[in-house]
């Protein structure tokens, strides 16, 4: 046998090991025994039931874009600092990714005090008045404002912080 019969020996060998192996690590389909009682995949040593989870708890993240002014509408100027005879902050959203409505929560915090206010969080392609708060002349010092929204188990998810002052 020549180098060329050789060369073709061990590339046929090679590509039946190929072969033969492929069909060796295919998974196992799965059976009753793999299944919980609840109808979830058991899990077996290193491999984890996420397979099991349905579709509708995946979900993209939502990227909040914000701007704190002291405008309600018409040309926005963000600020971190807001003097008090500015009289309310009015905070401004834009979500992307985010393809239907949700309830959200804005929670208002001064000074130990939190003021949280039910909303709703749209998509929209353009900065939308989301949020007002209004400024007591005793209100001067750091604020903070989030925003949460509800997570597939039912807790609260942060969708978006800022920390702003009142001088």
């Amino acid at each position: 046998m020549g180098p060329a019969c050789q060369v073709f020996d061990v590339r046929t060998l090679l590509a039946l090991c190929s072969v033969l192996c492929l069909q060796a690590c295919v998974d196992a389909p799965i059976t009753e025994a793999h299944m919980t009682p609840d109808g979830q995949l058991a899990s077996f040593g290193p491999q984890s039931p996420f397979a099991a989870q349905p579709w509708g708890t995946r979900g993209m993240a939502v990227q909040v874009a914000a701007v704190l002014a002291t405008q309600a509408d018409g040309p926005l100027e963000d600020a971190a600092e807001f003097p008090v005879d500015a009289g309310t902050v009015h905070l401004h959203l834009r979500a992307d990714s985010l393809m239907e409505p949700r309830p959200v929560t804005f929670v208002w915090t001064h000074g130990g005090t939190r003021d949280e206010v039910p909303g709703v969080l749209a998509p929209t392609p353009t900065l939308t008045l989301a949020a007002s708060h209004p400024l007591g002349a005793d209100q001067r010092g750091s604020w903070e404002v989030e925003v949460y929204g509800s997570d597939p188990a039912g807790g609260r998810e942060l969708l978006f912080r800022r920390e702003f002052q009142v001088l």
